[in-house]
């Protein structure tokens, strides 16, 4: 495996380290080439200091760590430092660690994550199987961080770059139908492309009854809590939420919990302020074994992004994850998500960046009562079982990487 992300990272970086368990248990040698931990505020985790070559065992599966520049902020120069750091030193690791591999397995997102097993191919002849998690260039160019002025020559050179992926590739997973029609579009043969959406880790996100000491202490007075779990950047649009909770302010019953860390905090804190808004509350980042007792606190979980014909394709992290722990979700989402949203039966969808939409939504399953919402809980965890559990994705993934080593010509 080939990842810029791997554990202890959590949230929307612990994705890798399920996958690289459900290969690990489905009796396969699994050898991650990854960076050093730094998701989401970063910085290097305490008990790991940089060094050209690291390696230790996870939960069974052989971690080779290689050196980045550690950050995560909304800097575009910085983030591209993060992103090529790894592309570079990963290169050389991957030549060292995985030369014996039978096939490799990328985990594009970044999408820069890619070079490593284009240098195993080239050199070594190991196939690759790419899982897009992210449309580049769109996800870039459509990044509020990037200078506009820059966009059209990034645009042109990432392009080159991903279609070179994409045809290097054995095989192209995409996370979403919408996904798979862009990448055709782009001239990639379509019995390249599969379907394989993604997952959560199961052995953290799943029902569970509200504790009642947990949540008297994330909670107020207050009987319906809307939550937010993630993570706090440009794209999640959660001044949405802000004026939302705003038009909501006069509710005795409904209060808003924001949950995670990201480059916006500091404005959203700030706009709370200014509103002076006694219905949201802030809580940081929580350990990724304790979010099962965290989601459960909500009462209902929000998924929001911006406006963009990018995210119509994007299915989000977050929806899985809440799905699986069988939580009612209002997803101010447009597209695939969704389409999940409301085929599941598991919420409500709103237009993205719709406050008032959203408050009318927060309202409506506000008053359906607890019967209402615990059936709701019941269509979520089957949808997640029937459509992306690691069970499903896993065979899926499976199929591709053992058929691509089948036709390889792998030089030792």
């Amino acid at each position: 495996m080939l990842s810029h992300w791997f554990d202890p990272e959590g949230g929307a970086a612990g994705a890798p380290g399920t996958l690289a368990r459900e290969f690990r248990d489905r009796g396969h040698d699994v050898h991650v080439v990854t960076g050093y931990p730094i998701y989401p505020k970063g910085r290097i985790f305490p008990g790991y200091r940089q060094r050209p070559y690291l390696r230790e065992v996870i939960d069974g599966v052989t971690v080779h760590r290689s050196p980045i520049y550690p950050s995560h902020d909304d800097r575009a120069a910085r983030r591209m430092a993060n992103y090529l750091s790894f592309a570079a030193s990963g290169s050389i690791n991957a030549q060292r660690a995985l030369g014996a591999a039978d096939v490799s397995f990328v985990y594009s997102t970044p999408a820069t994550a890619a070079i490593p097993a284009l240098g195993l191919k080239w050199l070594r002849r190991i196939p690759f199987v790419v899982h897009i998690q992210d449309i580049w260039p769109q996800t870039v160019t459509a990044s509020e961080f990037v200078d506009k002025g820059a966009n059209g020559l990034l645009e042109g050179l990432l392009n080159v770059y991903c279609d070179h992926v994409y045809r290097a590739a054995d095989s192209v997973a995409v996370t979403s139908p919408g996904m798979a029609a862009l990448i055709e579009q782009r001239g990639i043969i379509g019995s390249k492309i599969h379907l394989v959406p993604n997952w959560a880790e199961e052995s953290y996100f799943y029902p569970i009854p509200r504790a009642d000491d947990l949540s008297e202490s994330v909670r107020k007075q207050r009987t319906f809590t809307v939550m937010y779990a993630g993570n706090f950047g440009e794209m999640q649009d959660l001044m949405t939420v802000v004026r939302a909770a705003a038009r909501l302010r006069n509710s005795s019953e409904i209060e808003f919990v924001l949950m995670g860390a990201g480059t916006v905090e500091k404005r959203l804190r700030a706009a709370v302020r200014e509103e002076s808004l006694d219905n949201i509350r802030f809580i940081g980042p929580q350990p990724f074994e304790r979010m099962a007792e965290f989601l459960a606190i909500g009462d209902v979980q929000l998924i929001t992004l911006k406006d963009r014909p990018l995210f119509r394709s994007t299915l989000p992290s977050k929806l899985q994850a809440n799905l699986a722990s069988g939580r009612p979700v209002i997803g101010a989402v447009a597209g695939d998500a969704a389409d999940v949203i409301t085929r599941s039966g598991a919420g409500l969808v709103v237009p993205p960046g719709d406050d008032a939409a959203l408050a009318e939504a927060i309202r409506r399953l506000s008053a359906e009562g607890g019967a209402a919402l615990d059936h709701r809980s019941d269509l979520a965890r089957q949808y997640y079982l029937d459509h992306f559990s690691t069970r499903v994705v896993g065979d899926r993934l499976e199929a591709l990487l053992v058929d691509a080593a089948s036709r390889s010509t792998r030089v030792a």
